[in-house]
This record gives C-alpha cells, structure tokens and sequence, in this order.
C-alpha cells in the first residue's frame, strides 16, 4: 500500500460546526432563570386557622403575641394589615393605632408591659425575626375610641437568605377596645 504525500483534497476537509459554539448561551440562560424564580420564590411563612381574640380598653395599649411553629431566621421589610370584609369598622377609625414589634428574648400572649417578658421590644420592619428561636412577632392596638375590627392574616414582605418574598403569616385576629 502507498501513501501519498501532500495535501488532503479540499472536498475531505473535517469543518467544526459553528452551533456547537453557542451551545453554552442557552444554558447559562436557563440557569440563570432558575436562579432568580428560586430568589424569588423562598418558602411559605407559617399561618394559622385559629382566630387571636384581643380585647383592650380605650387609651390602653395592649400587646398580643403572634405564635407559630417554623425555625428559621426573616428580615422583616414590611408589615401590611387588611381587615376582613366582615369587619365592623376598619384600619382607618379615629383614634386606633395597630404596630408590629418584634419581642426579643422572650414570648408573651396578651400584654400591657411587654418590657417584663421581653429582653428587647423593637419595630417589625426593618428587624429580623428568629421563628422558633427566642422572639415572637407581636401587635401592638391602641385606641381612643370603642373599636370592633377584624384584622386577616398579616402580609409580611421579608428576606431568608437569598431569598426575598411577601406571604401572609399567622392567625387572623378579632380585635375588641372597649370604653
């Protein structure tokens, strides 16, 4: 057998397939995509069916625990309440105020003195909540006037980790401020 020495014939030539190149763009998109549904999509924030009865007297500011079961560390960025459709008056009455805090160190139920129960009683936004540490979420209703209010679950905008998103967290609540 001979082999020729020389040049390969130009119809034999091997070429690389130019698409094979770019294959790695749609890839790198996909991930990227699925990275960013992950940010933001974190797990949803513990709730409850049970009904939180608060009752309080006007120009006294009363304090109630909001209990859940969940471990894990939120930074709180809001705090957002509705009052249900049923509700006898509403988030707007003269006089009525109703503030998140967060309980440092400690828990209570229903409360005038916080401060007795908690290492820390700071504002909900802005702080992180150790859920099923040693804090508690509370609400804070304080009114001038005889209130009725039914208040759904909180909405809660906060950050785990990497992860940001906003659900409803805990019991809805019947709130009472009598005369």
């Amino acid at each position: 057998m001979q082999t020729v020495a020389g040049s390969a014939p130009v119809g034999l030539e091997v070429r690389r397939r130019r698409w094979t190149a770019w294959l790695w763009v749609p890839v790198v998109f996909v991930l990227v995509a699925v990275g960013l549904w992950w940010m933001g999509h974190p797990t949803a924030l513990p709730t409850s069916d049970d009904v939180v009865d608060v009752t309080a007297k006007t120009d006294q500011q009363v304090y109630v625990g909001v209990t859940v079961k969940d471990e894990r560390d939120i930074k709180i960025t809001s705090v957002e309440m509705d009052t249900a459709a049923d509700s006898t008056d509403s988030l707007d009455s003269d006089g009525l105020e109703v503030r998140a805090w967060i309980c440092k160190d400690g828990a209570i139920s229903q409360t005038t003195q916080p401060e007795r129960f908690c290492g820390d009683v700071l504002p909900a936004e802005g702080n992180t909540l150790h859920l099923g540490g040693a804090d508690q979420l509370m609400l804070s209703v304080d009114s001038t006037t005889p209130v009725e209010l039914d208040l759904e679950r909180l909405q809660i905008g906060f950050r785990d980790g990497l992860q940001r998103g906003t659900d409803p967290f805990g019991p809805p609540f019947a709130i009472t401020v009598l005369a």
